[in-house]
Order: structure tokens, then sequence, then C-alpha cells
């Protein structure tokens, strides 16, 4: 899903060559509305101070200033659902611009460039994905489709008590025929509960299908819809209980996701030390995976942290390099380029390979901070 989001940005933007991409941090769980618009209407005079210094033209002010107005006008009438953070990417010679809501905050800050600024949109969205969830309940299941900070309800599906029973009354039957009776009931509602998992599953490209409300429900589902969907993985989230919450069922997600996403991150990023360290299909450090880019050769690029990097790239044929002179491809003349790792990112995802920011240090910090899996050996 985060691909789909990162590579269709870049397509759009593709043929734009004065491009703004900001980030605002909306959370509003810790600053009220009228704190988080005083810092937008800030960072509106820093975007209109250094797009006049970065492009030397002034005549951006007012397509600047309608951007934020608009976002402005969002925030204040509640149109940015459950966001803890806004990424805009605008298009100042055109009428092209893209919010996107953020499920984390993000800090506060405006690039002018020909192509977006991803790196912080990576970061916030990467640990998520595209979330098939059941609330499940003795009589009743609820359906949601979850991704980041969006979520819609798909549909409540609902079981009455069994007529035998409403008939007879509770005290026409026996209590032992009563319980086996109920418990009957209960089975049947939770294959029904999985039946119609199954079918709403069919229905996006979910990549994972999560399961809460009742604890022993929940793993009696999970496990019927695990034999039907043997490629996609289906979990159950313990901090999602019994609710119709969208802020309670969106954090218990959230929190899936990230602890999921800390555990895999840490494995990818030791397994491309080893393979690094034993000659195999990985590089780390600066140098080492700027070569790599330069040979189309990266599958999966990953920075532990996102920090800007000055550098270099070649003017005639676009290679990148650290500190030198001359072109390592075409030995033609370097031009300073003040975010290497940014350029690295557009790159990567352009020669449709995936990009990881982690958000925080790791052991690749012993690297520069970032590493890659490789295609083939370089």
């Amino acid at each position: 899903m985060f691909e789909s989001v990162a590579k269709t940005l870049l397509r759009e933007c593709e043929t734009k060559t004065r491009l703004m991409s900001f980030y605002i941090d909306c959370d509003r769980s810790k600053r009220s509305a009228k704190e988080i618009l005083i810092d937008l209407k800030n960072l509106q005079k820093k975007a209109i101070e250094e797009g006049a210094n970065f492009y030397a033209d002034t005549r951006y002010s007012e397509r600047i200033s309608s951007i934020f107005n608009d976002l402005g006008e969002k925030l204040v009438h509640g149109g940015l659902g459950e966001a803890k953070g806004i990424a805009c990417f605008a298009d100042l010679e055109g009428d092209y611009y893209r919010f996107i809501e953020l499920p984390v905050s993000v800090e506060n800050l405006v690039k002018f460039s020909d192509h977006p600024f991803l790196a912080p949109l990576i970061e916030a969205l990467y640990p998520h994905r595209l979330t098939l969830v059941a609330v499940v309940e003795a009589r009743r299941a609820t359906f949601y489709r979850v991704f980041a900070s969006a979520i819609d309800k798909l549909l409540t599906l609902e079981e009455d008590v069994p007529p035998k029973v409403k008939s007879a009354g509770w005290y026409g039957l026996e209590e032992t025929r009563i319980k086996r009776h109920v418990e009957d009931h209960v089975k049947r509602h939770l294959k029904n509960v999985a039946a119609t998992l199954r079918a709403l599953y069919d229905d996006d490209d979910y990549s994972l299908v999560l399961i809460g409300g009742n604890a022993n429900y929940a793993l009696v589902v999970a496990d019927l819809v695990g034999e039907i969907l043997a490629d996609t993985p289906v979990e159950v989230c313990s901090k999602l209980g019994i609710t119709d919450q969208v802020r309670i069922i969106l954090e218990a997600v959230t929190d899936h996701a990230i602890k999921s996403f800390v555990e895999s991150s840490s494995k990818l990023v030791q397994s491309i030390i080893t393979e690094y360290e034993k000659g195999g299909l990985a590089i780390a450090g600066l140098r080492g995976v700027i070569r790599a880019s330069n040979l189309y050769a990266i599958h999966q690029l990953v920075i532990d942290e996102y920090r800007m990097i000055g550098g270099k790239r070649c003017g005639s044929c676009g290679a990148l390099g650290v500190d030198e002179d001359a072109c390592p491809l075409c030995h033609g003349a370097m031009e300073v380029v003040d975010d290497l790792i940014d350029l690295l990112v557009c790159r990567t995802l352009r020669n449709d390979g995936d990009v990881i920011v982690i958000g925080g240090q790791s052991p690749l910090r012993e690297y520069d901070g970032i590493g890659a899996s490789l295609r083939f050996a370089i």
C-alpha cells in the first residue's frame, strides 16, 4: 500500500520541476486547534520566504498562501479525520497539490525541489499495511478497512438469539440444553464471521487481517480464517477489545503495526549487515550505497534515521557521489547537492526499488546509517 502511494506521487510529479513539499504536525491529542493553526501560519511564512530565495522569484507567494489556507480550512472544519500529521506536495506552476494524512506526528518543515521530498512520508507510512479488521463479540462482529490514519466501517454482522431458545424461553429448557444450544449458535456465528472476512478480503488488496474484540472468540476466528488465507498474515490484536470507537481502533491497529515493524526492520538490518560482511548481496555505508545506486543494483534501501547529507551529482548523467570532482561513470563534472539521501530515496523508488526509513538509530549507524540489499553483486 505504501509503495503505491510513494510511486504514484513520483509519477504524478514526474513532469513538474517546481515542487513544494511540506509536513505539519497536527496531533490534536497534544495541542489545541489554535496552536496547530499558529504553527501552520509560521510554516506558511517560512515557505514564502524560502521559496522566494530558492527560485529568486516572489511570484509564487500567492500560490503558496492559497495551499496553506486550504489546509487551514480543512483543519478548522475537521476534514482530516484522525490524522496526526499532514504531508503536502504541490506544483507551484500548476493546479496540482495533494494532502496525505499521516498516522504519526511529524516535524514541521518545508522543502523546494524538482521532485517530492519523501523521506518523512516513508518513515510515517511504511510500518502500516492495508488491514482488514474485525471486532468480534458473541452475537455481533464489525468489520473495518484501515490504512494508517484512514478507517472505513465496512459492515456489521448481527446474530439473533436462536428461535428455539426464544420460543421456549430461557426457563423452558434444561440448563445444559440451553448452554449447548447457545454454544452451537456462537460457533455458527464465528464461522459466519470467518466467512464474511474471507468475502471482504477479496474486495481489496489487503496485506493483513487483524482480529480483536472478545479474546477467546478472536482466537477462534483467527484460526478459521488462517486456514483459508494461507498467504496473508492473520493475527489477533490483544489491545483491540470490544469497541466501536474509531480512535481506539486506530490506536490499537497502529500500535500493532509499529511493534511488528520494529521486529521486522531489526531483522532486516541484521541480515543486510551479515550479508555485507560475508561479501553477499548487500552493501553498507554511504559510498557503497551510492555506488550500488549508480549501477541500478539496489533492491531495498534502508536508512536508520533521515539526516540531510551534502554530496555531489553529475551534471551530465545524474550519477551521485560523495566528494568526487569527476563523475565515476561518465567522468563529467560533478555539481554540489545539499541532500544526497533525498536523491537516493527518489532514485531507488524510480528504479523500482523499495525504501525503508526506520526513524531511529540501528546497528547501521556504524555504516553511516545506511545500507541496502542488492539485485546483483557489484
